[in-house]
């Protein structure tokens, strides 16, 4: 290492200092640099050195900034320095850019002038600390507050940081505008008293105290809010506190929401949800009337048949029914028609779907089926004739698509029973002597209301005494159970035939209690409506 170009370098012993300095020059990981007064290095520490990339710090003696950084930060250093010559006065701690190899760096420098034992100026001296990572650390850091900001300050909900005193650290624009300024500047940096006074102060200051005292948090509490500017709004506030490395309480996070429109909405939704209840229990009473006056259709006109029915006859009728809606009104149905003292008709019915249309369509059937038993009683004139009349109302969006319906007429005199079949289930016979099954085996017309002038076949087969005849529609036999399998026509037949024994009434019902363990629920997916006819 070069010597200095004066002597004692500060002790009384130059010999010590000596050494001193030049340990200090091989270990301090500052660089350090000595200038004489046309900017050439006389003396350079080996941390300088090895920024240089030189193997020995007398490499650098009589060079400049020029044979070590781009022209542009050469030329400010030289200028730098002889300023510092000319005026005396160094500067401590700035920032300098010292890009070597094509990489930005950054150091924190101190320079000043250097003295000779004669107080003659003889150049410059100077340490510098490399920052560089510290430099893109802070920039980074900044550049995450920036985005921070930008967060935040688009966010629609109030924002804010506070620290231990109750000071703004960090405002959203949002909560900046509550309180009535723009820029942080106003409001950072002070307390909420400080800047507005309004009847919340005493309530905030709890809050605050709450959180910072006990570390707990505020989330989700809805709170009527009053602005400085008088305005009333519902607020979901949330404070937490805000911690340090080591979990202690160095201040307050929070947040708070407008929901007035939320729950304005609530208060709507609570007035409407009041209204339809109201709505739904008439509703509700309504159709429940509405379903007593079916079932009562269907039973007054069991009960006219009856009463009409002559005791001379060679077969004498009793007859049961079932009706079980899976709503409040069913689209399955059936009408008894009387024909003569000796005679009478049967309608069954299944519209499709449920509830009000189906009903409409059935009670609109029963009117149909009293206008065309007054002209015709033939079963597949009547089934046309209905199928006529549906085929231009169902085609119709608002109504159902088809109805499958089965009428027969049973002549009690003549001992006979005539069907004519749209689609529906044939009705099932169970024989003295023979196992319960389908009246007949023949094909079915088309369904009502789909074919304008289909026509249909009526099928006749004689009854005798002990005869039992089950109508019925497709809910009962489609009823399913855990493993998708349904009741079945079949199993429908077998369960009639050991009901045999037993009245009319009671093996109705017996039947439906068959199909309900089946499926293994108290309700039926489907109506349920059958008409168990006994000779």
């Amino acid at each position: 290492m070069s010597p200095l170009p004066f002597k004692n370098l500060g002790g009384p012993d130059g010999s010590h200092s000596a050494l001193f300095f030049a340990r200090l020059m091989e270990l301090l990981p500052d660089h350090v640099y000595f200038k004489d007064l046309e900017g050439r290095f006389f003396c350079i520490n080996r941390a300088q050195a090895e920024f240089f990339g030189l193997a020995n710090p007398d490499e650098a003696v009589g060079k400049t900034d020029y044979d070590f950084f781009p022209e542009e930060f050469a030329h400010q250093k030289d200028e730098d320095e002889r300023e510092i010559v000319r005026t005396g006065v160094g500067f401590v701690g700035k920032e300098e850019r010292n890009d070597r190899d094509g990489r930005e760096r950054w150091s924190l420098s101190t320079k000043l002038p250097l003295y000779s034992e004669t107080g003659e100026p003889v150049g410059t001296f100077g340490i510098s600390r490399d920052v560089t990572d510290t430099k893109f650390a802070h920039e980074a850091l900044e550049a995450q507050h920036r985005l921070l900001q930008t967060l935040i300050d688009i966010l629609p909900c109030r924002i804010f940081v506070k620290d231990q005193t109750g000071r703004f650290t960090i405002t959203n624009q949002a909560y900046r505008r509550y309180l009535g300024f723009e820029k942080p500047e106003e409001v950072e940096g002070r307390r909420r008293d400080e800047i507005v006074s309004d009847s919340h102060d005493a309530r905030v200051a709890a809050d605050d105290l709450q959180v910072l005292q006990s570390g707990s948090s505020i989330l989700n509490r809805e709170d009527l809010d009053q602005s400085p500017s008088g305005e009333r709004k519902w607020m979901l506030l949330s404070k937490v506190p805000l911690v340090d490395r080591e979990g202690r309480v160095q201040g307050i996070v929070g947040m708070s929401a407008d929901i007035t429109a939320q729950k304005l909405a609530e208060e709507r939704a609570v007035r409407a949800q009041r209204e339809l209840e109201v709505r739904t229990r008439v509703m509700e009473s309504e159709l429940a009337m509405a379903r007593e006056m079916q079932q009562e259709l269907m039973t007054a006109s069991v009960q006219t048949v009856k009463d009409s029915l002559s005791g001379s006859a060679r077969l004498n009728a009793d007859i049961a029914f079932a009706y079980e809606p899976c709503a409040h009104l069913a689209g399955d149905f059936f009408q008894l028609v009387n024909l003569a003292p000796t005679r009478f008709g049967l309608l069954v019915g299944d519209v499709m779907g449920h509830g009000v249309k189906a009903a409409l369509v059935t009670t609109l059937l029963r009117g149909l089926l009293a206008e065309v038993t007054a002209h015709t009683v033939h079963p597949s004139e009547v089934i046309a004739a209905l199928n006529d009349r549906l085929c231009g109302l169902l085609d119709r969006p608002s109504f159902p698509r088809f109805v499958t319906a089965l009428y027969a007429t049973i002549d009690l005199h003549e001992g006979m029973i005539t069907v004519a079949n749209a689609a529906h289930p044939w009705p099932l016979l169970r024989r003295q002597g023979n196992p319960a099954g389908p009246l007949v085996s023949a094909e079915c017309g088309p369904g009502l209301g789909l074919i304008p002038g289909a026509t249909y076949e009526a099928v006749s087969l004689s009854l005798n005494a002990g005869d039992r005849l089950l109508f019925y529609t497709d809910g009962l036999k489609e009823e399913q159970n855990w493993a998708g399998e349904e009741f079945g026509p079949e199993r429908l037949a077998r369960t009639l035939d050991s009901m045999d024994s037993q009245g009319l009434q009671v093996s109705l019902q017996s039947i439906l209690s068959q199909v309900r363990g089946f499926s293994g629920s108290a309700a039926s997916g489907d109506d349920l409506c059958a008409i168990l006819l006994g000779l």
